[in-house]
């Protein structure tokens, strides 16, 4: 069973962050004729700008990516959220709810975030792989090229992960968030459909027969 995520809210994330950067973009370069004493505010207006931009970049290659989703099957769930991909095996599963709690930029958008505790962290951490979304078009080439050009100088190694997991654990007590605009339905009923996976193993094929809240599931063979 596949879960694909709520690719026209990820478009409205990426289209109202692309209208804030170019609100400020404009506005801190009009600042630039003015006054000397304006110009830490119009590099800050222009630092925000950027970071929408990027922000709106993401998204939009996050709602273009068709093979993002969440797979379930009988051993585990598959999170492929488009920037990354890892596998949670449901013995690894502690506990899983919900979370307005945020730790990164990916959750604008969502009210909600799917929050699970790790029994061991490092299996989750040998699965962990980063990724871009699987799209094509004249964005998706420019920032494949930009990513290869800086793979020689990415260092390989846990820790970095290691350490992100364990400050969302000490910020919001979950090791992994996944924000409810990547889930295709509401959270409080996704944490169900976990709860249900591992613990229930004979409702499994039940579920797989019924639709998603949001009409976003898929069968998987």
């Amino acid at each position: 069973m596949r879960i694909t995520p709520n690719l026209s809210r990820l478009r409205v994330i990426a289209l109202g962050c692309w209208m804030l950067s170019s609100w400020c973009i404009v506005y801190g370069s009009s600042l630039f004729a003015e006054h000397m004493a304006t110009m830490l505010l119009m590099l800050c207006i222009e630092l925000l700008g950027l970071l929408g931009l990027a922000v709106g970049v993401a998204f939009w290659l996050l709602s273009s990516d068709r093979q993002a989703g969440i797979t379930f099957d009988s051993k585990g769930m598959l999170l492929n959220l488009g920037h990354s991909s890892a596998f949670i095996s449901w013995n690894n599963i502690e506990r899983a709810g919900v979370t307005a709690r945020r730790d990164s930029l990916l959750t604008i958008g969502s009210a909600r975030q799917i929050g699970i505790v790790l029994h061991d962290p490092q299996a989750y951490i040998q699965t962990y792989e980063e990724r871009l979304p699987t799209r094509r078009g004249l964005l998706a080439r420019g920032i494949g090229l930009i990513d290869t050009a800086l793979r020689p100088w990415r260092c390989v190694s846990d820790a970095p992960i290691a350490a992100r997991l364990a400050t969302s654990q000490a910020q919001t007590g979950y090791h992994v968030l996944v924000p409810d605009a990547l889930l295709g339905g509401p959270a409080a009923a996704f944490v169900e459909l976990i709860d249900t996976y591992r613990l229930h193993p004979s409702e499994r094929r039940m579920l797989e027969s019924q639709a998603w809240p949001a009409g976003k599931l898929e069968i998987g063979h």
